[in-house]
């Protein structure tokens, strides 16, 4: 076949292809000029590259305490305590370590009827500060107002002894924990902090009638040399009156294990201890 025939015959095929092509891009998106922006995308990320100033904090609530009167700092030190209850509740527990853990989270629970009674006037009374209204009591002693942070005992209105066997226990702990270095918290001090009975009224736990002042005030050093004790072992025994016996295992630096009785009294701070056999 000559040029001009295979010419002929290329021509047509040439001209498939190219129909083909034209073709094939039409059906296949392939874009000839930049898509438009997605005005959505474009919105979110200019919202996200947009730096929000921060807010500043709220007020305070302003916790409202019954005035006492003569004892201002009463109300100032419990109503510190009464805001952080209210704005800050996870911060309590680590400052009020003047009280066993589990019984102020319980007496700590219904914080609006903790507001209610503290809303009332307040009484000073001998040892403690209180406030109450409706059937509850808030008591601070003297030691937690003279911290500035009164950590009170919550309890039913009325009701005269709430200290129990727990407050107890825990005083031991207090003492038995100074006395090995490792007091539950680093202010807590026998100056601060009274966990030795004052001798306020004679020491008579047998009521034999010749009560005097307590062993323990005259010789507060005679667990001194403490390094262990086991508090998980504790046990308390009502004697009479006001009066308990802690029973509990003490270590000394010697090695030796000793289970030790210390009898407890209420006086101006709670439970106090008075005697070691």
């Amino acid at each position: 076949m000559g040029g001009r025939g295979r010419r002929a015959l290329i021509a047509p095929v040439v001209a498939v292809i190219l129909a083909a092509g034209v073709a094939c891009d039409s059906q296949s998106g392939i874009p000839t000029e930049d898509a438009p922006a997605d005005p959505v995308s474009a919105s979110t990320s200019a919202a996200e590259a947009t730096t929000t100033a921060p807010q500043p904090p709220g007020p305070v609530p302003q916790v409202v305490v019954g005035e006492v009167p003569g004892n201002p700092a009463a109300v100032d030190a419990v109503r510190a305590w009464a805001t952080d209850l209210v704005t800050r509740p996870d911060t309590v527990p680590a400052r009020c370590w003047t009280l066993p853990p589990a019984q102020a989270a319980d007496q700590y629970a219904d914080t609006a009827a903790i507001l209610g009674a503290l809303g009332q006037p307040g009484i000073d009374g001998q040892f403690a500060v209180s406030w109450t209204g409706g059937g509850t009591t808030v008591s601070v002693k003297r030691s937690e107002i003279a911290s500035g942070y009164a950590c009170p005992h919550v309890h039913p209105a009325g009701t005269v002894d709430f200290y129990t066997p727990v407050d107890a226990e825990y005083a031991v702990t207090r003492f038995l924990s100074r006395e090995s270095g490792a007091p539950v918290n680093r202010a807590d001090t026998e100056t601060a902090y009274p966990l030795i009975c004052p001798g306020f009224s004679p020491w008579d736990p047998s009521g034999t009638g010749n009560g005097g002042q307590p062993p323990l005030k005259s010789d507060p050093d005679v667990l001194a040399g403490t390094t262990a004790f086991a508090a998980d072992a504790m046990t308390a025994t009502p004697v009479r009156g006001d009066y308990l016996d802690v029973s509990v295992p003490v270590t000394d630096v010697s090695g030796v294990t000793e289970t030790k009785r210390v009898t407890l009294s209420i006086g101006p701070d709670g439970y106090c201890l008075g005697e070691v056999t």
